[in-house]
């Protein structure tokens, strides 16, 4: 079985690629060893950046993060922070909120810590975490890998979730280690696959294929159907 956890890129909008595969190549997570951060939760977190604009998914990633969550048998906020960062600077608090009432149910919204940070503060975040991004000028969206990040009390990362391939119980065995303190395997690489997917026909891009090809990425492609599957089940999940 290939180790190497592979993490979708989202970028909705024209599915046209903006961004070369030079560019593609720098979006990933990679987070050193010992990196820590302090989000002032004082709780294992589990920590989502997300484009709040985003419409694809970014939307599915915290519907996902939500349901998981609320099968772990513990409660946001006593045992554990959710922690929702926006990496578009222009967003403020109103938009954050919106996207966390939309995206989280069941989990209460008002329990879900949200961040908007400025250029500089965002900048400094996602370097200590190894999260690389790209914002897309041409479409004005963003690349960015779809992943979750669990967090130590202390902010050490504990590991590193892929947003779509999670066991049952991984999400809470992986709280429950985080609050004990203990750091895991967080991931070998987490690489880019793609962006430019079009939620309406469930696919990416002819350019986003392209530019991967070009990159020597073609193969993480595959996963594309399952992160159509996985979107269709999420809107299912929504509308029952």
């Amino acid at each position: 079985m290939i180790r190497m956890l592979l993490a979708l890129l989202v970028l909705s909008g024209p599915a046209h690629a903006g961004l070369t595969a030079a560019e593609l190549d720098t979006v990933r997570s990679d987070p050193p060893p010992g990196a820590q951060v302090d989000l002032g939760t004082g709780l294992p977190t589990i920590l989502v950046f997300a484009d709040l604009d985003c419409g694809a998914l970014c939307d599915a990633i915290l519907a996902r993060t939500a349901d998981e969550l609320s099968r772990t048998g513990l409660e946001i906020g006593r045992d554990y922070a959710l922690v929702v960062v926006g990496i578009d600077p222009r967003d403020g608090s109103s938009e954050a909120r919106s996207f966390v009432a939309a995206q989280a149910a069941p989990l209460p919204a008002a329990r879900i810590v949200t961040r908007t940070p400025d250029a500089d503060t965002l900048a400094d975040l996602t370097r200590v975490l190894g999260y690389g991004y790209r914002h897309d000028a041409a479409n004005d969206r963003f690349a960015h890998p779809a992943v979750r990040h669990v967090l130590t009390a202390e902010g050490r990362v504990a590991r590193v979730l892929p947003a779509f391939r999670v066991a049952e119980g991984d999400m809470r065995r992986a709280l429950v280690e985080a609050g004990e303190g203990r750091v895991g395997t967080v991931v070998e690489r987490v690489a880019l696959a793609c962006y430019g997917f079009d939620p309406v026909t469930g696919r990416y891009s002819l350019s986003i294929t392209r530019a991967a090809t070009a990159g020597g990425i073609a193969s993480t492609l595959l996963v594309a159907g399952g992160i159509a599957l996985a979107l269709r089940r999420e809107r299912r999940g929504r509308s029952a």
